[in-house]
């Protein structure tokens, strides 16, 4: 995803919120656990950790940051045209683009294997919840970041599509699929 936000960047193309696999990933590990601070340093801590990764020399900054300062770098997931996640659940991933532009306003769902609309709810819903709860109790919160939106994220506000994913023939190519559904979206 990082070379997909390089490559929208010189074609000044839409800005990409690159949450990773984190969100789910966090929870899953820490099933009873709501979703809290400690939830967020880890999802924080995973995903900007380690200095983000680009191809282009002008945009590469020297020296080592925190997580924290990483991910004041990377704002507010809003304030990007494009929000891109990804889940695994038993052993199969799916994605989920946020599509926060002006008339856009959706939430695309891809998943290469058989699931129900039930289902692409119930994921759709824990990642905008997250996304919620990453911005007030992690970036406001936390690290006092000024959120230049205040409304929360939802299936009222972005609807719910099915980006009619093409279907894997096996059981091992979900994140290839998850990963093209994304760059096709975004290309």
């Amino acid at each position: 995803v990082s070379n997909i936000q390089d490559d929208q960047s010189i074609a000044n193309g839409p800005s990409i919120f690159n949450a990773g696999p984190y969100a789910k990933v966090c929870w899953t590990r820490q099933r009873n656990m709501t979703m809290d601070h400690q939830l967020m340093e880890n999802f924080a801590r995973m995903t900007f950790g380690e200095v983000r990764f680009t191809r282009i020399p002008e945009f590469r900054v020297p020296g080592h940051f925190s997580k924290e300062e990483n991910a004041r770098v990377a704002g507010d997931p809003l304030d990007h045209d494009m929000v891109v996640l990804f889940g695994n659940d038993n052993n199969h991933w799916y994605a989920i683009v946020l599509d926060n532009r002006i008339g856009q306003k959706k939430a695309i769902y891809y998943d290469s294997g058989s699931y129900s609309a039930r289902l692409m709810r119930e994921r759709c819903n824990f990642h905008l919840d997250f996304i919620n709860k990453y911005r007030t109790v992690y970036l406001r919160d936390t690290l006092n970041v000024a959120l230049q939106q205040h409304q929360d994220i939802s299936s009222t506000t972005h609807r719910y599509v099915d980006g009619e994913s093409a279907r894997q023939k096996n059981g091992f190519d979900c994140g290839v699929f998850a990963l093209a559904n994304v760059e096709g979206y975004i290309r």
